[in-house]
């Protein structure tokens, strides 16, 4: 039979029908909303398929064969019972669109990097502690979705800094601080229900919304003072957690050209680092003559210069302020970072009658 596409949804299909095999030209098929609980090896020879969308059965595993379907660019097995996902499906390498949310997935295997067409990545709604670094090697990733994702803590600055991105969704996880080294492609984001948070970057003003504020129950995240940098604001009194590696900061105004010479060599090797990425390369703690240098390297910028135009990598030392909104009801705190006085002062001059200063000091406590 010459048929493209097959609408098997909603049937009460306890297994994939064998009658598949009938449809020689088949690239599309629905079977959501079934009690299908296995993927058969037969099914691996329909080797046509472009689209599968498997949500809402009963799917404990994948096949480890699943890779044999070589030209398979939509795959969707959310809403199901897995708790893994095969390491062969990272050779899928035709795949464009990875749908695994409402699973029970504690982890993802290192293989999807060599998925380096993979274009829309939703892994929300399971059981991870973390969002693997590694991610961020699937280069061509313009959507990500790690909502309700309820221990995850931090959004490594390497992901959040993907060159194709343009959508990231984070609700209901528990972050602590948002990352400040983003995509400058980003056009959508989703932080709701994120109540650990203390203050918003300035780069995300454009994507705030009040109800950003919303409080939500979230699990406990043991977070110390003596693990991160912190300051407090002296407005409110408020504790304000900074980007994980900062060691330094300079208040604005301040003396001149006081980022390290430390920092100048990270930003000069991320950016050999952009043309030609190494920081995966297991021999860099032999060449790098500072052992932290290597982590700073892999985790990548801790933040960007808020000057657009700029937009330096920052790693330890850094200018920073606080600001608010003038004439705003709002009690949102904003955060600027700046590698230099300069891009500090120009962005003053830019957004002085939109926002005040508000000062801080270091918390030691």
């Amino acid at each position: 039979m010459n048929r493209r596409c097959l609408h098997w949804s909603y049937l009460n299909y306890k297994e994939i029908p064998m009658d598949l095999y009938l449809y020689e030209d088949l690239e599309e098929v629905y079977l959501k909303e079934n009690y299908i609980a296995a993927i058969p090896k037969w099914f691996l020879n329909l080797t046509n398929l472009k689209f599968i969308h498997l949500a809402g059965n009963n799917l404990t595993q994948l096949p480890e064969e699943l890779y044999l379907l070589e030209n398979l660019e939509f795959l969707d097995v959310s809403n199901n019972q897995l708790q893994h996902l095969p390491t062969s499906i990272g050779y899928m390498l035709n795949l464009l669109h990875l749908n695994v949310s409402s699973n029970e997935l504690t982890d993802l295997p290192k293989t999807l990097t060599y998925m380096k067409r993979l274009e829309s990545l939703n892994i929300s709604k399971n059981k991870l502690k973390r969002i693997p670094q590694f991610i961020c090697e699937c280069s061509r990733l313009n959507e990500l979705n790690l909502s309700e994702n309820t221990e995850v803590w931090h959004i490594p600055e390497r992901v959040a800094n993907m060159p194709s991105l343009q959508m990231l969704s984070a609700d209901k996880c528990s972050l602590i601080y948002l990352p400040v080294a983003l995509a400058k492609f980003l056009d959508y984001l989703r932080i709701f229900n994120n109540s650990a948070i203390t203050h918003i970057p300035i780069i995300y003003e454009k994507f705030y919304q009040n109800y950003f504020e919303t409080p939500t129950k979230s699990p406990h995240i043991p977070v110390t003072h003596s693990d991160f940098f912190w300051v407090i604001e002296k407005e409110t009194f408020k504790k304000l957690l900074l980007p994980i590696g900062t060691r330094q900061i300079f208040a604005v105004p301040s003396k001149e050209n006081q980022v390290t010479l430390y920092d100048d060599c990270l930003k000069t090797l991320e950016n050999w680092n952009r043309l030609s990425p190494f920081y995966e390369n297991p021999a860099l703690k032999h060449i790098l003559p500072e052992k932290y240098m290597v982590n700073h390297i892999r985790n990548g910028p801790t933040a960007r210069c808020t000057v657009f135009k700029c937009s330096n990598p920052l790693f330890t030392t850094y200018y920073f302020m606080v600001v608010k909104r003038r004439g705003s009801t709002s009690k949102q705190l904003f955060t600027c970072y700046f590698c230099t006085m300069y891009c500090a002062n120009v962005w003053l001059n830019e957004n002085n009658k939109k926002y005040y200063c508000v000062d801080w000091e270091i918390c030691d406590d």
